[in-house]
C-alpha cells in the first residue's frame, strides 16, 4: 500500500496517526476544550449579568410600588384623622361681599398681612331660591351683585401670594338680612345633588382651592343634622377626588343654632377645618355660660366660650389642635377680660399657646391694631411656633 504522509513521518497501513500526529491532535482538542470552556464561562457570565440586571430591575419595581404604598397610606391616614393637609395652625380671613373695596386697602395696607393669612374665604355666593344653583349675592341694600371680575380680582391676589382661596357659600344678604336656614335646607336637602355639583362646578371655572360652607341658622335644628351631615360627606368625597378642601363655620356652642359644635362628630374626616364663629364672646378668660332660651343651661354650666374648652371639645371628637380656628373680631382691639389680657395681642397668645389657628371676621380689618406691623408679627409667631398646651382626651 502506499504510505500516506503525516509530517517526516507515515502512518502504518492501517490509517493511524503517528505519535507526532497524534500530540498534535490532542493539542488542537485541549485548545479547543479550552475555548469552548472560556466561552461556556462567558455564556454563564453574561447569564449571571442578566439575572442580576433583571432582578434589580424587579426589586427597583417592587422598591416603588412598596413606596407608593407607603405614601398613599400616610395620605389616607392624614383624610382619616381629620383631613387636615398641613401640621401648622391656619389662618383664615373673609372678604364679606359689601366690603371689596374696603377689604382689598386692608389687605394692601401692609406686606405683613399677605405673610400672616394662609385663607382667605370669598363670601360672594347665596344659594339660589330653588336651592339648585348658586348666584352671586348682593353687595348693598339695592341689589347690586357680585361680578366675576371681583372674584378674580381677589383670587389673583391671593394666587400671587400663595394664599389658599376658598369659595364661600352663605345664606344672607344685604338685601334680606336674616340667616335664611329655609333656603340653606332646600339646598343642602331638598337639592343636594345638584347643589353639591353647583358648587364644584363654580369652585372649578374660578380655579379655587375648595369650599367654606356659611349656612347658618337660629334656633334648635338638631331634626336637619343628618341631613346636613349626609351633604358634608358627599360634598367632601368629590373634592377630595380633586384634591380640593372643604371647611365649615360653626356656631360656637354645642346646645343651640345650626350648626353647631355638637355636629362637629360627624364631619370627623370629611373637612379640613371647623372655624367657630363666637367672635368677641371666644377668650380663654372667658367665665361666661350659656342658657339657650326655654332649655337647661348648656353643658352643664361650663366655660364653654374658653378657647381651650373649644378645643378640648374638638380634640375628644378627633380633630388636631391646628384643624380648630377660633373666630376673631377685626372691628374691636379688645374685648373679654381674665386670661393673658382683653387685648388682640393677648388673645393672639392664648390662641398661639393653645396651637390653635384663628379665624378673622372680616378683611376689612376696621380695628386700628389689625392692621399694624405687630399684630401680623404676632399672627406669624402663631403660625411659625404653635403651642402645644392641651392633650387629645378620648
Amino acid at each position: 500500500m502506499i504510505a500516506l504522509s503525516c509530517g517526516n513521518e507515515a502512518s502504518d497501513q492501517l490509517g493511524h496517526c503517528s505519535p507526532c500526529r497524534c500530540r498534535s491532535l490532542k493539542v488542537h482538542l485541549n485548545t479547543i476544550v479550552n475555548i469552548g470552556v472560556k466561552v461556556n464561562n462567558i455564556v454563564l457570565y453574561l447569564m449571571f449579568c442578566l439575572i442580576l440586571f433583571f432582578t434589580f430591575e424587579v426589586a427597583v419595581r417592587l422598591m416603588n410600588r412598596i413606596l407608593m404604598f407607603i405614601v398613599v397610606g400616610a395620605m389616607a391616614c392624614t383624610n382619616a384623622c381629620g383631613g387636615a393637609a398641613q401640621s401648622a395652625p391656619q389662618v383664615m380671613g373673609w372678604v364679606p361681599a359689601y366690603g371689596l373695596l374696603e377689604s382689598m386697602a386692608a389687605m394692601d395696607s401692609n406686606p405683613k398681612v399677605a405673610e400672616g393669612l394662609t385663607r382667605i374665604g370669598l363670601q360672594f355666593w347665596n344659594p339660589s331660591d330653588d336651592g339648585r344653583n348658586l348666584v352671586f349675592a348682593p353687595i348693598n341694600k339695592q341689589g347690586d351683585l357680585i361680578t366675576p371680575s371681583d372674584v378674580i380680582q381677589f383670587r389673583n391676589w391671593a394666587n400671587a401670594r400663595h394664599i389658599t382661596v376658598f369659595l364661600t357659600v352663605y345664606n344672607n344678604s344685604q338685601v334680606t338680612e336674616k340667616w335664611d336656614w329655609a333656603l340653606a335646607k332646600r339646598a343642602f336637602d331638598d337639592k343636594r345633588v345638584e347643589f353639591s355639583a353647583e358648587l364644584i362646578k363654580e369652585m372649578n371655572k374660578y380655579e379655587l382651592d375648595g369650599i367654606d360652607l356659611d349656612l347658618e341658622g337660629e334656633g334648635d335644628h338638631d331634626q336637619d343634622r343628618s341631613a346636613y351631615a349626609l351633604f358634608v360627606k358627599e360634598l367632601s368625597s368629590q373634592l377630595k377626588a380633586q384634591g380640593k378642601l372643604l371647611t365649615i363655620d360653626s356656631f360656637h356652642s354645642p346646645c343651640d343654632n345650626a350648626p353647631n359644635m355638637s355636629w362637629w362628630g360627624d364631619w370627623f374626616g370629611k373637612v379640613d377645618a371647623i372655624h367657630s364663629m363666637g367672635y368677641q364672646d371666644l377668650y380663654e378668660g372667658s367665665s361666661e355660660t350659656f342658657t339657650p332660651p326655654g332649655r337647661p343651661v348648656c353643658e352643664s354650666g361650663a366655660h364653654v366660650f374658653k378657647y381651650s374648652w373649644q378645643l378640648q371639645y374638638g380634640m375628644k371628637a378627633g380633630y388636631k389642635p391646628e384643624q380648630i380656628l377660633m373666630g376673631m373680631p377685626t372691628w374691636l382691639d379688645s374685648w373679654g377680660k381674665g386670661g393673658l389680657g382683653s387685648d388682640l395681642a393677648a388673645h393672639l397668645r392664648e390662641a398661639q399657646t393653645l396651637g390653635m389657628g384663628v379665624a378673622l371676621w372680616d378683611l376689612q380689618l376696621a380695628g386700628e391694631k389689625w392692621r399694624s406691623v405687630a399684630t401680623w408679627n404676632a399672627i406669624l409667631e402663631l403660625r411659625m411656633t404653635p403651642g402645644n398646651s392641651l392633650k387629645p382626651s378620648r
